[in-house]
């Protein structure tokens, strides 16, 4: 509860701090200054989450729409296309809404609100998640970028994630032709609600699928989590790669995901009786794939036009 009260703390003061800024920026909001407009298409090999992934691959098709403010007000819409042979289907989007800040030359960060939209067949770990609350700090010591992102996730229990890190960029070329190849190590520390979550949802699934006459007997299945509250999930290493040439982007980003914190989960199953008795019995229902976690290597090809 502690740990929990202190990311709420962390989230409120930051959100603070930067409300004033967000109020000014839209009053302040030139009719005459010119919108910036993005269409970006790229390619993800496998959907992967806090350094976890589904046990068949998940590669999606994803398309962005953005527009950009000159006063750091943005919003973009994403469609995310499943290309998984034999379930190809639009299988969540996501609309977001943000500001982007700068405070003198080394403060920048973001303030930002996500929903997410999803297929009633998607079977996403963070499925369960509708709508995302966050913001971001980032500041520049020179030889590095210190940055830290918290979010709030919303879905039947509310998850928070706190996501420090540390990046470099690098920039070769001219204003008309330039390379940008910005390497940087973060670390994820979240709470695990939305994985409790998402075994309801499968569960209550695959009852819908069985179009059997009811036995005579009632079950009911209950999984929960064993060890609650803030766990560091996963690390992870990128190398975003970037060429930009005009108004046109072309962005290869690998990254490398290694999971931490076997996330454990028990199920019980109560039967009750015609008589009226009820039997229990408590299993360990924690995935093979979560016993046995494996490093995620994926990455994300694209490009993008501004107009």
């Amino acid at each position: 509860m502690r740990s929990i009260n202190i990311a709420v703390t962390l989230i409120t003061f930051l959100f603070l701090s930067t409300s004033c800024i967000f109020a000014q920026s839209i009053s302040n909001l030139d009719s005459s200054s010119k919108p910036i407009f993005k269409i970006q298409l790229d390619y993800l090999n496998n959907y992967v989450y806090n350094g976890r992934s589904d046990s068949i691959s998940s590669p999606y098709q994803i398309t962005t729409a953005s527009v950009n403010f000159a006063n750091g007000i943005y919003s973009n819409f994403i469609a995310n296309y499943l290309l998984t042979p034999n379930q190809t289907r639009f299988d969540f989007f996501e609309l977001d809404l943000g500001y982007e800040y700068k405070i003198g030359k080394k403060i920048s960060g973001e303030l930002y609100g996500s929903k997410y939209f999803y297929s009633n067949q998607s079977n996403l770990l963070n499925g369960d998640i509708t709508s995302d609350f966050g913001a971001t700090f980032n500041y520049d010591l020179g030889l590095f970028q210190f940055n830290n992102t918290l979010d709030m996730f919303f879905s039947g229990k509310s998850d928070y994630q706190y996501m420090p890190g540390i990046e470099k960029g690098f920039e070769f070329g001219d204003k008309n032709s330039k390379w940008e190849i910005t390497p940087g190590i973060y670390s994820v520390i979240s709470t695990l609600n939305y994985y409790e979550n998402v075994f309801t949802r499968k569960q209550n699934a695959q009852k819908n699928l069985k179009n059997k006459p009811a036995p005579p007997s009632n079950v009911q299945s209950i999984t929960s989590l064993v060890d609650k509250g803030f766990k560091l999930v996963d690390m992870e290493y990128s190398m975003p790669i970037s060429y930009q040439t005009g108004a046109l982007s072309f962005i290869f980003t690998p990254t490398l995901a290694i999971p931490f914190h076997t996330i454990k989960t028990i199920t019980v199953n109560s039967t009750t009786l015609l008589n009226g008795n009820v039997n229990t019995n408590t299993i360990d229902s924690t995935p093979y794939s979560e016993r046995n976690l494996t490093n995620q290597f994926y990455f994300q090809i694209g490009f993008n036009y501004k107009f």
